[in-house]
């Protein structure tokens, strides 16, 4: 028997979760910020009244956007098979698409037959205590055992390495964010799966995910991660002016749906070494199908950038549009808001924990090194 065999055969023994209370209380409101654009000196305050042809040209990206994102929700895109260049996905042409129409419709057919029958439902956790965290406060601090850890780094060294490699050919400055990130795969890394998995079973993270999200759920996505000091993508957040970062710069919340994530940390991470924060409970604020689709929607359109031009567009929708997935770049500090956040924000560093379980529609953020690098796994549970 292979160390993979043994991996993927045996049934992992459980062990206790070591969960963390966290120091600070929750957040006190009850919606997102609401910020007024009009008067932010970046926004209404900088530019003047757009034109019709700016206004009707803002509108019809939008609305085309706003198509695609509702298609991916119909289509459940979030909880479908992973679509990147580490899986061989090479762009979308009419053989990808037909491709891929096919197997998503085989995939709906599938685990709408599974509903039906009672073969599709989520699991119920022998022990609601992680469950239950993850209701109330959004975010679950655990601690991974010593030999945890040293696993989940042997079998993550590959992809890191890969990453390391591709970093060192991309000067520091050019670096974009999907630079930093390398997708592992079920095929290409099979090991780092099986370990996660297993783990995640022993602490009945896989019951209590699809308890929470009320179906089937399973690890899809693991992908590791290093930030460092060069890449200060949250500072400058209005880089034409001479307007100081707000302290809520890249809060936000995720443009995905139905699934939970988790930070795992394969080296101890302090207060200046980006640790992920959070809002805690900011996941039970009331945001609509509607507002939800139009945050998201001025994400995937590039609306939300902080460049003049998304900026200018962005001022050319209408005032009931113009709402972001990631807003806290624009939220000024002098904000009523801005100290409820600050009360709820809660800092995940190494001493409450290794191991970070969230829903990505609460407030959050993270890898926002001002010291060293950080290097993370991050693991998204879903349908699979």
């Amino acid at each position: 028997m292979t160390a993979i065999d043994s991996l993927t055969d045996a049934v992992p023994a459980a062990r206790a979760a070591d969960i963390s209370e966290l120091p600070i209380p929750p957040y006190r409101g009850n919606t997102l910020p609401s910020i007024d654009y009009d008067a932010h000196p970046a926004y209404g305050g900088m530019f003047p009244r757009p034109t019709f042809r700016e206004r009707l040209y803002a509108l019809n990206v939008f609305l085309r956007t706003f198509a695609f994102v509702t298609i991916r929700r119909i289509v459940d895109y979030d909880n479908m098979p992973l679509l990147t260049k580490e899986a061989g996905f090479s762009g979308l042409n009419a053989r990808t698409a037909l491709r891929y129409i096919s197997m998503y419709a085989r995939i709906r057919a599938s685990r709408a037959i599974g509903t039906l029958t009672g073969a599709r439902r989520p699991a119920v956790p022998d022990n609601p205590a992680l469950l239950n965290k993850i209701k109330s406060d959004g975010i679950v601090c655990l601690t991974l055992a010593p030999d945890e850890l040293d696993q989940i780094r042997s079998v993550t060294n590959p992809a890191f390495a890969k990453l390391d490699e591709r970093r060192a050919g991309i000067a520091p400055e050019k670096r974009k964010f999907d630079d930093n990130v390398y997708w592992c795969t079920r095929s290409a890394d099979p090991e780092a799966f099986a370990a996660v998995e297993n783990i995640f079973k022993r602490y009945g993270i896989m019951e209590a995910a699809s308890a929470y999200l009320g179906r089937p759920a399973g690890v899809k996505h693991v992908n590791a991660q290093i930030n460092d000091q060069d890449l200060a993508f949250w500072k400058r957040v209005f880089p034409d002016t001479q307007l100081a970062d707000p302290w809520g710069s890249y809060l936000h919340i995720d443009a995905t749906y139905g699934m939970l994530k988790c930070a795992i940390y394969v080296h101890e991470i302090g207060p200046d070494g980006g640790p992920f924060c959070y809002v805690r409970g900011s996941q039970n604020a009331k945001i609509g199908w509607f507002e939800g689709m139009v945050r998201r929607t001025n994400d995937f359109s590039g609306f939300s950038g902080r460049r003049p031009d998304a900026r200018k567009k962005f001022m050319a929708l209408p005032a009931f549009l113009r709402k972001k997935a990631d807003f806290g770049g624009d939220l000024p500090d002098n904000s009523p808001d801005v100290a409820r956040l600050r009360e709820g924000h809660f800092a995940a560093t190494s001493n409450y924990g290794n191991c970070v379980l969230f829903d990505g529609n609460g407030m959050h953020r993270g890898g926002m090194v001002n010291k060293g690098e950080r290097r993370c796994l991050f693991i998204l549970l879903a349908e699979i």
